[in-house]
Formats: structure tokens, sequence, C-alpha cells
């Protein structure tokens, strides 16, 4: 087993978990680096592809099983899932951190959203109901919702014990079985997951997990028995996912890239827009595909608006995060050497820098991979900073000349993930709210719906809705059923 040099507990992912056991992996060993000290701490096995498809076999074999089972059992054993997950959060939480180099605080925060998921979806286990349909005296018609099947669950690596929970647990209150991919930078949490669901009464092969890169989610999306794929990630990764799921004709639901606008107009309260925008972009090290990473508003109010941001932002701290910094570093050296590009042909293209622009190197930890916040004051529409997802704490601001020309420059985007206003005037703010390209509008705060809400994009941004009750509907596959009964 992992042993990192800050917990004082092994790393239970050194192993698949097929059929409701821990097997070592078979594929090549994988390095895990601390991203606060860019040092090794371990290595552990990829799946092969043997495993692979056993993993798959298992949860084929245990649909039925699942499927059938009493729908309020099926509810007891997601609520006991809830409960060990909160039981073990502490646990859960610093493996997390350390994993990802997300500050403990929001990973706790994470811990405690994957316990939510699965008491949410516990409490709809038996109220999957179906529809009559009028259809005249001679026939009565009616539904029942079936599980869709085997669902692959492809995860990414900034949010992986929540985005996990998010997918899994309406998948297993629908009566589907699963197999979870989480990515290769961040095994940990998806497989104590696994080993929790099984203490929770979960039958043997109704959740499995397999460790690996992109091949092996490729091959997972491609399983001539799998029914649904959930992915989230990088827009070109979506597109092979499911270009993939083509081949067994599996449904996909695809949460991509954003590139979120957040309007603030002259009216608006600039304090509460300003702690908007600092949340929206440099929470997680604005490793968020949510991030509010276009900032949009008029002349008379940038210069106060980009100040009160900067001063917010200058005031947090960098730090290790089991320290419980205000932002941690990024993921691996990959991901900063991604941001400092984006940075990098921005300032050589002349566009003007408000704050930050340069890798930090913190006298605790030299070798992490830090990036403060940075902020670029009104670069051209079509430039790269302004229209690409950089995945790191970088803000972009745009002027405009009023609402009208605020939402055009918040629609000139191939994303469409999130958006937010910030405005007092109640009728600009619906009319906005109703025409900007988001599958979920914010006003007048931002990033603060529960779990409950549907979340999902338009465009680039991605395919179906995931959680709250809109959550169901992927792993849900409805039956018509026609009695003909006339004289």
């Amino acid at each position: 087993m992992i042993q990192h040099p800050r917990l004082d507990t092994d790393l239970n992912a050194a192993c698949q978990w097929l059929g409701g056991a821990a097997v070592m992996g078979k594929g090549a060993a994988r390095e895990m680096t601390d991203p606060a000290t860019g040092k090794m701490y371990g290595t552990f096995p990829d799946a092969d592809a043997g495993q692979l498809d056993r993993a798959v076999k298992h949860a084929r074999g245990a649909l039925k099983v699942w499927a059938d089972c009493d729908p309020d059992k099926r509810a007891r054993i997601l609520h006991r899932v809830s409960e060990l997950i909160t039981e073990n959060a502490d646990h859960l939480g610093a493996v997390e951190a350390v994993n990802v180099g997300k500050p403990l605080p929001q990973a706790l925060r994470d811990v405690g959203r994957a316990a939510e998921y699965f008491r949410f979806y516990a409490g709809a286990c038996d109220k999957l109901q179906g529809d009559t349909i009028p259809s005249g005296p001679d026939q009565t018609v009616f539904t029942v919702n079936e599980p869709v099947g085997v669902t692959v669950h492809i995860l990414p690596w900034n949010y992986p014990v929540s985005t996990l929970a998010r997918g899994v647990a309406p998948a297993l209150a629908a009566g589907a079985t699963v197999v979870a991919k989480p990515s290769e930078l961040t095994p940990f949490t998806a497989v104590m997951l696994a080993r929790i669901a099984a203490q929770a009464g979960l039958p043997d092969g109704v959740f499995n997990v397999v460790t690996g890169g992109g091949d092996i989610g490729t091959q997972l999306a491609g399983h001539s028995e799998i029914d649904h794929v959930t992915f989230t990630g990088s827009t070109a990764t979506g597109r092979k996912v499911m270009q993939a799921a083509s081949a067994p004709v599996a449904g996909v639901t695809l949460e991509l890239g954003g590139k979120s606008p957040i309007i603030v107009l002259d009216d608006a309260d600039l304090d509460a827009a300003a702690e908007g925008v600092l949340r929206g972009i440099f929470f997680n090290a604005g490793q968020v595909c949510a991030a509010g990473s276009r900032l949009v508003c008029t002349p008379g109010i940038h210069e106060a608006l980009i100040s009160k941001v900067a001063a917010k932002a200058r005031a947090m701290t960098l730090g290790h995060p089991l320290d419980s910094p205000d932002i941690g570093p990024l993921v691996n050296s990959g991901q900063i050497a991604r941001v400092e590009g984006f940075v990098d042909r921005a300032k050589a293209a002349g566009h003007r820098l408000a704050l930050g622009g340069s890798r930090s190197v913190l006298e605790a930890y030299p070798n992490g991979y830090f990036y403060p916040p940075t902020i670029f004051a009104n670069p051209p529409p079509q430039s790269e900073i302004a229209r690409d997802e950089v995945f790191g704490p970088v803000l972009v601001s745009q002027l405009c000349d009023d609402a009208d020309h605020a939402l055009a420059l918040a629609n000139d985007s191939d994303f469409g993930l999130v958006a937010g206003i910030y405005t007092c005037d109640g009728n600009t703010a619906l009319r906005l709210a109703r025409q900007v390209q988001a599958g979920q509008v914010f006003v007048n705060g931002f990033l603060t719906a529960n779990d409950s809400v549907p979340f999902g994009g338009v465009k680039r941004s991605g395919i179906g809705r995931e959680k709250g009750l809109a959550g169901l509907a992927a792993y849900l596959s409805p039956k018509a059923i026609v009695l003909n009964h006339g004289k």
C-alpha cells in the first residue's frame, strides 16, 4: 500500500475493486506525486484489459439481482453508504486533499456532498413511478421505469469523490450497476468509496472500480456489454468517449468544458459581485469546469471592480492542502505548464496584466505546483485567453456598453455551462437569465446552488443533466405496456 509522509494511514488504492473484492492491478505501475512538494510518494498498478473486461462482466452478472432488489432495501443500503461516508469523512477528506492538491476544507466539503448525493437518491428509490396514458376505452396504457443496465462512469481529477457520487448514486438508485474509472491522477477515493458501499451491504458486482489512463476509459466506453456512459472532463476527450460509446450504441451524459461569464451591470452591488467573482474563479485554484473565468462589465465600474477582486485575491494564502490554505497547488506538472503557457502567450501578445502572471515559489514547498490568482484586463474578445478554457486561477475581464452588449459577449462562446448576472433590476436580470446560453444561471450570487439543482451544459459544454431528480433520467429506461381489452 502507498504511504504518504503527511498522512497517518495507508492509501487504499493499490488495487482495483472487482466483484466486491480488492484486486491488484495487472497493468503498468503509475507514479503518485504530491502536487504541493513535487515529490513522488509511491506507485500503484493500473488495471489491464482483462480486468476491465471482468469489471463489466461482474456488473452485467449483478444487474438482475440489483434491479430486482426491493426498492426499500436499495434505499436502506444507499442510506447506509451515506452514513459511512460521513463516519469516514476525515479520512476521505485528507486523502482527497493530498491526492488532488485541494485545501482540506474544500476536500471535506466535497466528501459531505458525496454523502448528500447518496442520501438524496436513497430517498428516490421507491418513488420512480411510471405514468398512465389515456388511450380510449379499449386500451390501458402505462409505463414502467426499468434500469438502463450497466453504466460506466469516467471521472475527472478535480472533484473525484463528489463527481463519482453524483453519477453512481442515481445509477444505483435506479437499479443499474456500475463500473467507475477515476482519473489516473486521482484514483484513491473511488476505491475507498466502493469499499464503503460493500460495507453498507451493496451486493458483489454492483459497484466496480478500475483504474488507469485514457485508454482504459475509451475501452470501457466502447465495451459491447455496457449501456450508458457518464463522463466529466474536457470537450476533446468527451468527443472521443462519445465516439467510442457509439460502438455498443450506449447512451451518454457528458459534462464538459466551460468559459463561464459573470455579467456585472452598473447598478450591481460591487462588493457582492467581487465576492462572487473571487469564488467563481479562484476556488480549487480555478480547476473547475463551471469556473467564472470571464467578467463582463461596463467601463464605469470596471476599474473599481477589478481592484476589489484583486485586493481580495492578494489576501488569499497558498500552501500545502493539509494546512488548509485558501489555494492549493495545481494537480500536476502538466497542469501548471498548461496554465503558464496560456499566461505567457497572453503576456507576449501584450494583453494588460492586472494581477499575478507568474508561478509562485513557496519557501516551504519550492517544488510545488503553485500558481497565484491572475487577472487580465480587457483582452480582445477573440484572443486565446478570452475564449479558451485555461482551467486554472486566471480571470479575464471584458467591457460591455450595456445589458444587451453584455449578453452578446456572454453568448459569444463555444461553451455554455454556467453564467452569473449581477444587477438590482429584476426585469433585466430575468431577461438576461432567460436569454443567456447556459445550463445553469445565477443571479446576484455565483455557484450558490445546492446539489438538488439540475446541472449540465449546452453547446460544447455537454449533453444531459446531472444532480437532482433530473439526474435519474439517464439511468432509467421507460417501457410502455399496452393492454388491449375491447369487446
